[in-house]
């Protein structure tokens, strides 16, 4: 479909796909052989630029991707899983028939890892589905306790190298970066099926 493989541009990204083992919210392998981390090459180069950052600021941290390109039939497949109205599922799966930057290979849900490979600490989990996660509600979650400054600490700061690298987040979680608004992807790229 015309992504690259990120390791042709960066070897040192560590990449762990989430939905290519049963480590995710569905417990269930819906990758099967998809196991790396392919995206369109702007994107690549654009995330390669923020382990840059990253490493020019914090040596013993890397980035750790959980998700790249995501295509459409995977898409259809998590959302039939979902055993709830089309109405709640939106919150944990975008509906394929509008297209997630995922399907283009324009978005990452990633995280940081330490030298030995091991998650910083976020204060939630990859994947999930509350307002713990979410980017908008730090300040007041760290009012009531409910997550440490350290954690805080540890979401802005990649925030931080992937807004400089141009990506932006989304308001519901810390995890996701888009390379681009949906209707630049559907003009510039190709979904992938």
């Amino acid at each position: 479909a015309g992504l690259i493989n990120i390791h042709a541009i960066d070897s040192s990204i560590l990449v762990f796909l989430k939905y290519s083992d049963t480590s995710n919210f569905m417990h269930e392998d819906v990758y099967g052989e998809l196991n790396r981390l392919y995206l369109q090459s702007d994107v690549a180069k654009k995330l390669a630029k923020a382990q840059l950052l990253l490493k020019q600021e914090r040596p013993d941290l890397s980035l750790l991707v959980l998700d790249g390109v995501r295509p459409i039939s995977v898409q259809q497949k998590m959302w039939d899983m979902l055993d709830m109205p089309a109405s709640e599922k939106g919150k944990f799966v975008s509906n394929p028939k509008n297209h997630s930057l995922h399907n283009y290979g324009a978005a990452v849900d990633i995280t940081l890892a330490d030298s030995l490979g091991n998650e910083l600490d976020m204060g939630t989990t990859y994947d999930f589905a509350g307002e713990l996660a979410y980017p908008v509600m730090e300040h007041k979650m760290l009012k009531e306790g409910k997550l440490t400054q350290q954690q805080v600490n540890n979401r802005m700061l990649l925030r931080k190298v992937m807004n400089k690298a141009g990506f932006f987040g989304i308001q519901t979680e810390w995890w996701h970066f888009n390379s681009c608004t949906r209707d630049r992807a559907k003009e510039i790229y190709k979904p992938v099926e």
